[in-house]
């Protein structure tokens, strides 16, 4: 990745941190419908492009991304709770049998910090109750806030 391309990454990371702790449930319902919306756009272009299939798959599957963004946002959690624990043990397992080389504490924490939130950030998705669901979104959005900061850091201290 390139340099901009991670500071790009790292502020939309810290602004997703941010609208977690401000709209919590909303920032679900946004981003699927954004996706979905997007999906929906493709699959126009394709049908321009005289791709009639790829169209309409595109296109379906925007306005099911639409609906479960709106009507099933429990399941698009419990989703996205999944993906992050599995990128999470993934990257963790990654690092640890590349046997990353790290000169200081610092190095150790940041090569150790993107797996274990991901990791952390998943298993507070799993357990977002009817209770809990506000202090869960914050938790997370302050998480990724973090995660963002990281990410801004390797950005500028990196390469």
């Amino acid at each position: 990745m390139r340099k901009t391309e991670k500071f790009i990454v790292a502020a939309l990371t810290v602004v997703l941190g941010v609208l977690l702790i401000a709209f919590q449930e909303d920032v679900v319902k946004i981003a699927m419908s954004a996706i979905g919306l997007l999906l929906i756009a493709l699959g126009v272009l394709d049908f321009f492009n005289k791709t009639l299939a790829l169209a309409v798959v595109k296109a379906v599957t925007g306005l099911v991304v639409i609906l479960f963004g709106i009507f099933a946002v429990r399941a698009v959690l419990y989703l996205l709770a999944g993906i992050l624990l599995i990128a999470g043990i993934l990257l963790l397992y990654e690092k640890w049998k590349s046997r990353v080389r790290c000169d200081s504490l610092f190095q150790k924490i940041f090569a150790y910090a993107l797996p274990a939130i991901c990791i952390l950030i998943g298993i507070l998705l799993l357990f977002n109750g009817n209770n809990t669901v506000t202090w869960v979104f914050v938790v997370s959005g302050i998480f990724v806030v973090i995660e963002g900061s990281l990410l801004l850091v390797d950005a500028i201290v990196g390469d």
